[in-house]
């Protein structure tokens, strides 16, 4: 097992499917059931029920799908620590954010960050509900996440 497979793995999770994982990993179908294939041959189990062109997680997927995270999340922080010896230059940061936050002020930041620092990508997922942002953050899918409610975030736990 490595953290290429992991990745492969959790775009299956994150897009729904192989054909919309491959199409994000710019990757031929293939070549990602075939990866996500020798992943289940090392692990000894099945990650996915395939269902004609439907997949839906298996217990062990489920089960893999933090852990993956984590190992990917410890992979990127290692290079970011390497390269913030010498300042950050490159990398990648996911945000999850409700709809009305997106425009203000994470527009506004963004553009900020990005003129300070060009080279590192900034991406923003959609999360419709102060929950579903809790949720992102908790699981590793983004690094940040914006709400606005008017309670106190909602327990994860």
């Amino acid at each position: 097992m490595d953290v290429r497979q992991l990745e492969y793995f959790l775009a299956v999770v994150d897009h729904g499917g192989f054909n919309r994982a491959a199409t994000a990993l710019y990757l031929s179908q293939p070549s990602l059931s075939q990866a996500i294939r020798t992943l289940e041959r090392d692990l000894g189990s099945e990650l996915f029920h395939r269902i004609g062109r439907r997949v839906v997680l298996t217990e062990a997927g489920t089960a893999l799908i933090e852990p993956a995270r984590t190992a990917v999340r410890g992979l990127e922080l290692a290079r970011a620590s390497v390269e913030s010896v010498h300042g950050l230059r490159t990398g990648r940061v996911e945000i999850a954010a409700m709809p009305s936050q997106a425009v203000a002020p994470l527009t506004g930041m963004i553009s900020r960050f990005h003129r300070a620092h060009p080279d590192v990508s900034v991406t923003v997922r959609a999360a419709f509900t102060p929950r579903d942002v809790t949720e992102m953050v908790r699981t590793g899918v983004t690094e940040l996440g914006l709400l606005a409610s008017p309670a106190a975030p909602p327990d994860t736990e």
